[in-house]
């Protein structure tokens, strides 16, 4: 799910004043898409959860991490 406090006025003033911090994710499509556009060759991608809570009982997948070279 895509998340930019800078695109959504509520989200960034909530973040500011409980002090947490700009926070962004990215879809996958917007991740590898972006990086292959730039012209990134995607040689692994890793996939974990959260490593505690409900997510990770069920072991849904929360983070992904490409290993990307320029070409």
């Amino acid at each position: 799910m895509s998340f930019n406090p800078l695109k959504d006025k509520a989200a960034r003033e909530y973040l500011i004043k409980e002090n947490a911090g700009m926070q962004f994710s990215h879809n996958i499509a917007e991740q590898i898409g972006g990086q292959l556009k730039a012209g990134f060759t995607l040689l692994d991608l890793y996939e974990d959860t959260n490593g505690f809570g409900r997510l990770h009982e069920l072991n849904i997948k929360t983070y992904v991490a490409t290993k990307s070279v320029k070409v």
